[in-house]
């Protein structure tokens, strides 16, 4: 049996990862929190005859002697530098600081100014996004007494922190508001995927940040580690032969436009034409039935990504109303002007499309997001897919769907192989057939899609057996 890929090819990689993903040195902690305290004007009104600044310093400083030695932690403000600034953010304390200089700084915060929410959010998922190590539980924690008051949308940019390539939560600690930003900051937590408290004075507050805290290491798997599982191999096709192995049907065959020589799979379009398409075009659907229970399918490929338009898809196929399927793509931003790599879960049903992604690599890590905290050329970015294949999965756990990608030899910013994945989608039955596809993204980009696929395979994946 053939190996997944050549040797010439792995050299290849190795070198493209050596160049463009250096490792950063992490090492292991219970999780990340994040505190966002408001230092706008207001928080020098008075609840039960005392500031709210004051009782949020004594309860904060209080609360961090509590938290576990091993949870990591840092502080942001806003308006407490300039009156009439919506800019006034800063970073006192970035995450990993000695818990004494966190003290310190809240100690020492004097609320002036406005209350740039949502430009403290974005600052924050940010820098939690770029924290290491990668892999631990991170949890942005706001405390307002307000609602935004610089005109962006605070509950838009909370919803970012649920792509941004890391286990990220934003919860909210409202203090003493009224009807308006108690709606706008529940909001908040909820596109962020954490939880709302509300606190109407001191004592509220005080019970209000004790169950945030607990909240923000509430994914903390106490200690335990996750259930190991082991997966056998029920199905792999390594693109051996002149043509494809009768395992496979062509949903709206183009002959032309694919080819089996030399060990791999080569698919080519000049066309849009995924899944969603009213017209299927070179859809390869795998006649074998998938393994009752849980189960991995992946592909392995690279691409010339030569049209920043290009994506492959494999997932489970009905047709172009119903779908659930995991997707790589690298796409050009026409409004963002920068040129940036997804990963993406398709839940398609009668009809109606959701998504949810993880960024990769970028061009521009301000406009689009980044997992690998930095920015590249486009040149380099195109040549690390040329030669570094690409891992791509969609895994079913009971009900549940997700989608992984990996480069081959690269590392992350963790010191760990460059691995990205997405929130889960449901789905109670298997919309349709395991399948494969690729497509250009947008219909007036120039050029040809071109994936060289080197594998395509599916294990059955059970739970382990625990030691005693």
């Amino acid at each position: 049996m053939r190996t997944s890929f050549r040797k010439g090819r792995i050299a290849g990689v190795l070198l493209a990862s050596t160049v463009m993903l250096a490792p950063v040195a992490g090492h292991a902690a219970d999780n990340d929190i994040l505190f966002i305290l408001d230092g706008s004007g207001s928080m020098w009104g008075q609840i039960d005859g005392v500031a709210k600044i004051q009782t949020a310093k004594n309860t904060m400083s209080a609360m961090i002697d509590d938290l576990p030695a091993s949870a990591r932690i840092g502080l942001m403000t806003y308006g407490a530098s300039d009156k009439s600034s919506c800019q006034d953010v800063k970073m006192l304390n970035p995450i990993g600081s000695d818990r004494a200089a966190v003290k310190k700084s809240i100690t020492s915060l004097k609320p002036l100014g406005k209350t740039p929410i949502g430009q403290s959010l974005k600052n924050g998922i940010a820098s939690l996004a770029g924290s290491q190590p990668a892999d631990v539980p991170k949890s942005l924690v706001l405390i307002s007494d307000g609602i935004e008051t610089c005109n962006s949308n605070p509950c838009e940019i909370a919803s970012t922190a649920q792509s941004a390539g890391v286990d990220m939560k934003v919860h909210v600690v409202g203090f003493n508001v009224d009807d308006k930003a108690r709606a706008q900051l529940q909001c908040i937590a909820a596109n962020g995927g954490g939880q709302y408290f509300d606190a109407s004075n001191t004592a509220g507050f005080k019970d209000a940040m004790t169950k945030v805290v607990k909240a923000a290491q509430a994914s903390i798997p106490d200690g335990k580690e996750k259930d190991a599982e082991n997966a056998t191999e029920v199905f792999r096709d390594d693109f051996d032969g002149e043509d494809l192995a009768e395992d496979w049907t062509v949903k709206g065959p183009n002959p032309d436009n694919f080819i089996v020589e030399e060990g791999m799979l080569t698919m080519l379009t000049t066309t849009q034409g995924g899944f969603g398409a009213a017209k299927p075009s070179n859809i390869l659907t795998l006649s074998n039935k998938l393994p009752k229970g849980d189960w991995d399918a992946e592909v392995l490929f690279t691409g010339e990504y030569a049209t920043k338009s290009d994506r492959l898809t494999l997932g489970l196929f009905k047709d172009s109303k119903n779908y659930l399927a995991a997707s790589y793509q690298i796409r050009f931003n026409y409004a963002n002007k920068c040129t940036a790599s997804h990963l993406v879960l398709w839940k398609a049903s009668r009809g109606k499309v959701d998504t949810v992604n993880a960024p990769y690599m970028s061009t521009d890590g301000f406009e689009c997001k980044t997992y690998f905290g930095k920015v590249e050329p486009w040149e380099r970015i195109q040549a690390a897919h040329q030669s570094s294949p690409i891992r791509l999965v969609l895994s079913k756990r009971g009900r549940q769907y997700n989608a992984k990608a990996e480069m081959i030899g690269a590392i992350g910013p963790d010191g760990k192989p460059a691995l990205i994945e997405t929130k889960e989608f449901k789905s109670l039955r298997s919309p349709g057939e395991l399948s494969l596809v690729i497509e250009k993204i947008e219909k007036g980009a120039k050029g040809e899609v071109l994936f060289q696929i080197d594998s395509v395979t599916v294990s059955k994946v059970e739970k382990a057996d625990k030691a005693e």
